[in-house]
């Protein structure tokens, strides 16, 4: 799927002695860049939904700042955009999840002990679980990470001037579309139509987005064509089918009503069809990953590694990783404990999330693979492990519906802070492969910037809280913050627990990814050069159908103007990677602007 999957050979020949790669400064900056972005993700996530990749800003800061200092290399720059880029993943994880514990109770401050420990043993695991998975992922399957892959163009570009202007081109017109969008407002994010044909509403939408043109670029046309299938099963199949088995009134906003039943029904479908996906992922890879812990277990035993390798392929030793997972099982436990004052059921507990984070891991990186950092939908991942925790919460005694959601939101952010790592860690392992980085200098860089940036979200979250409040809660002010994600965590807990879930929904999706898993291996044995994954199918259910249109129209452009490996093919690929970068540096300029409290858009 890549255009160059070869790290550069400037950089890959060099010794060991030469390289400023894991430096003092690299670090210090990093850490800096970390908290900055992840504040302004933070809030951005609170109030719009999502965030912004960091790494690609981050990564054009540090050029102009190392620049400034002299002596810096692509590697060291790469550094200090992967430390970076921890703070934005620790802040969607916690973002998505923590909040709901203020929408369940209606009030309060976070606690800042439980939030530190919890998205730090989550950011540790995340950071460390994957280095199980970089080979699988990133050198063997070569999963596109178009923001990794672009981000490594951005560090090429600055090393090496002559290949900067359609990276520039390509940054300056997604920057200016995003600036007229959410700057000045003149520009609308998204175009949408619906109509009610007889009792059911048919919706669709396309976003206005550089960005996510550039993602379908850059993925191409077979996996962005299953995005928007899934997609168009949702909105086009399933909300109708469901109005006319409903025998809705056909009365009323079209686009509401199929909105509406979206987010409360059909959506699900994703989530089963991600459970059934990850499951299929994971089997699909065994032998990969049973390879990657088999040395692994071997190097422990032996006390070496186990397989002498080059530096480009030098991970940190399975004895660090194992240990550094051992010490975040027992804050969970300590943290359960605490909670729920039952030692058995905090051991299990305790050990049920490190399996599930490295299933959360392992979907979450693969995931963030096709679609991109800023894309990954890792609060369907949340969900699915939400779901099994509290099930597992209730099956084990349980029942107070104060404690057992509570508890079950508290577990659930340790997964989904590593599920958002892993996709983030992956990434910037994918940008170290294509410019030659140490993959061991990543990794420690990576829980560096997962640690720091664990220090302050806590005082983050509770500043944006009792300033902002969150939108239907009694500590809701003018512009009160959405909190789309934590609305629905909390939603799914309370459903385990006082009922309401769609579980026809989730099992319906589940089954539906049988049956595309089913087609997939048929093709495979019919030697067809098609074929049907069933995880970005998944994608599209979960996703809003415009953000997987986009994708498709990005697809479609690099269909059209040919995806040759040559000069004008890397020009394309240049410019795709541009209009990534150029909107997620507006999207955090963008960020700053609201934090500081300048209401946009402006006009």
């Amino acid at each position: 799927m890549r255009n160059d999957p070869t790290p550069e050979p400037g950089v890959a020949a060099r010794s060991v002695a030469a390289i400023r790669e894991l430096t003092a400064r690299a670090i210090v900056l990093g850490i800096v860049l970390a908290l900055i972005l992840g504040a302004a993700n933070a809030y951005l996530g609170l109030y719009a939904g999502m965030t912004v990749s960091a790494s690609i800003p981050a990564a054009v800061i540090s050029m102009a700042l190392l620049r400034v200092l002299g002596g810096a290399t692509i590697l060291e720059n790469n550094v200090v955009q992967t430390i970076a880029s921890a703070g934005e993943a620790v802040a969607a994880g916690a973002i998505f999840t923590f909040p709901a514990i203020v929408i369940l109770s209606g009030h309060g401050r976070l606690p800042y002990v439980q939030v530190t420990l919890l998205s730090a043993a989550g950011g540790t695991m995340g950071a460390l679980l994957v280095v199980f998975l970089r080979r699988a992922y990133v050198v063997d399957e070569r999963l596109p990470f178009p923001e990794g892959f672009a981000c490594a163009e951005v560090l090429r570009a600055g090393e090496a001037s002559a290949s900067v202007a359609p990276l520039a081109w390509g940054g300056l017109v997604a920057a200016a579309l995003k600036a007229v969008q959410d700057v000045f407002g003149v520009v609308p994010g998204a175009l949408s139509g619906a109509r009610w044909v007889g009792g059911a509403a048919i919706a669709s939408s396309v976003d206005i987005s550089a960005a996510l043109v550039g993602v379908g670029y850059i993925i191409g046309p077979r996996i962005a064509a299953l995005v928007f299938a899934g997609g168009a099963i949702a909105w086009f199949i399933a909300i109708p089918a469901l109005m006319l088995s409903y025998h809705a009134s056909a009365t009323g906003s079209a686009a509401a009503a199929a909105s509406h039943l979206w987010s409360t029904q059909v959506r699900y479908l994703g989530v089963g069809a991600m459970l059934t996906g990850g499951i299929a992922t994971l089997w699909r890879l065994r032998s990969r990953i049973g390879t990657a812990l088999i040395d692994s277990i071997r190097a422990i035993r032996t006390r070496r590694e186990a397989v002498a390798r080059s530096r480009e392929d030098t991970d940190l030793s399975a004895g660090a990783l194992l240990s550094a997972q051992g010490l975040a099982v027992p804050i969970i436990f300590a943290l359960c404990l605490m909670l729920s004052g039952r030692i058995w059921l905090s051991v299990s507990l305790a050990i049920i999330l490190a399996i599930i984070g490295f299933f959360a891991a392992a979907v979450a990186g693969y995931l963030t693979g096709i679609v991109g950092s800023s894309n990954n939908p890792v609060s369907g991942v949340t969900v699915i492990v939400l779901l099994a925790i509290a099930v597992y919460l209730r099956w084990a005694g349980i029942g107070d519906v104060n404690l057992g959601p509570r508890l079950a939101i508290l577990a659930g952010a340790v997964v989904c802070t590593a599920a958002a790592m892993a996709g983030d860690s992956l990434h910037d392992l994918a940008t170290g492969y294509h410019v030659g980085a140490t993959p061991r200098s990543l990794e420690i860089g990576v829980v560096i910037g997962a640690i720091a940036a664990s220090l302050v979200i806590a005082p983050i979250l509770n500043l944006l809280v009792s300033g902002y409040g969150i939108a239907g809660t009694a500590t809701a002010k003018a512009n009160a913050l959405a909190a789309p994600q934590a609305f629905l965590m909390a939603k799914v807990a309370q459903g385990v627990f006082r009922g309401g879930l769609p579980w026809t929904m989730i099992i319906a999706g589940a089954v539906l990814a049988a049956a595309i898993g089913i087609v997939d291996v048929a093709l495979e044995r019919a030697g067809s050069s098609w074929r049907a994954p069933i995880m970005p199918v998944a994608i599209g259910l979960y996703l809003p159908f415009g953000l997987s249109v986009t994708i498709l129209l990005g697809a479609l452009l690099r269909a059209r103007l040919g995806q040759g490996d040559g000069e004008s093919g890397a020009v394309g690929v240049l410019f795709a990677a541009g209009m990534i970068a150029g909107e997620a540096l507006m999207g955090v300029a963008t960020g700053a602007l609201v934090t500081s409290g300048i209401a946009l858009p402006l006009f």
